[in-house]
């Protein structure tokens, strides 16, 4: 008896962290015909060209492939006329991987848009990146961008093929 009550537990205890998981707020999972997505949303990243991080060596952050850098970085003074606070200013990323190897799409034609509870629709300004811990596994696309918490839909487009998420992005993040 002791026995069934311990891998009762057990199990409810696996169901409840594989639902927080599921539900993690600022991310999110969809499936297209060819892809499996991934977004996020989080804090702001710093972005930094190859250039950038061949001189300066940091040890996080993000390095641009393509694109530019949109929206606020931290130690930035975001608090003059007509900025907003940083805790306004969030980093949208979505991650591509191929169906049939698991691999990170490289050359996508991407799309985001985030649509919030006042039915703003707020485009992402798309670049091309990965974390400088992680390497090339952690290619992505987004940016930093200006994004109150909140729940928001998310339309996105992977070489044609559409998906839609729902996020929240929480307070401070």
């Amino acid at each position: 008896m002791m026995k069934l009550m311990v891998l009762t537990c057990t199990i409810g205890m696996i169901a409840l962290s594989a639902t927080a998981r599921a539900v993690d707020a600022g991310s999110a999972e969809s499936k297209t015909p060819h892809y499996r997505l991934v977004m996020q949303v989080g804090p702001t990243e710093t972005m930094y060209t190859a250039a950038e991080v061949k001189a300066k060596h940091p040890d996080s952050g993000e390095i641009m492939v393509s694109g530019k850098m949109a929206g606020g970085m931290p130690g930035m003074d975001h608090t003059g006329p007509g900025m907003k606070p940083m805790v306004d200013f969030r980093h949208v990323e979505l991650h591509i991987f191929a169906l049939g190897t698991g691999k990170p799409v490289a050359d996508a034609r991407v799309s985001i848009t985030l649509t919030g509870a006042d039915k703003k629709r707020h485009a992402v300004p798309i670049a091309r990146m990965y974390g400088i811990t992680e390497g090339l596994d952690d290619l992505h696309y987004g940016n930093n961008m200006a994004l109150g918490a909140g729940a928001y839909t998310v339309d996105a487009t992977v070489n044609g093929e559409a998906a839609r998420f729902s996020v929240t992005v929480p307070p401070g993040s």
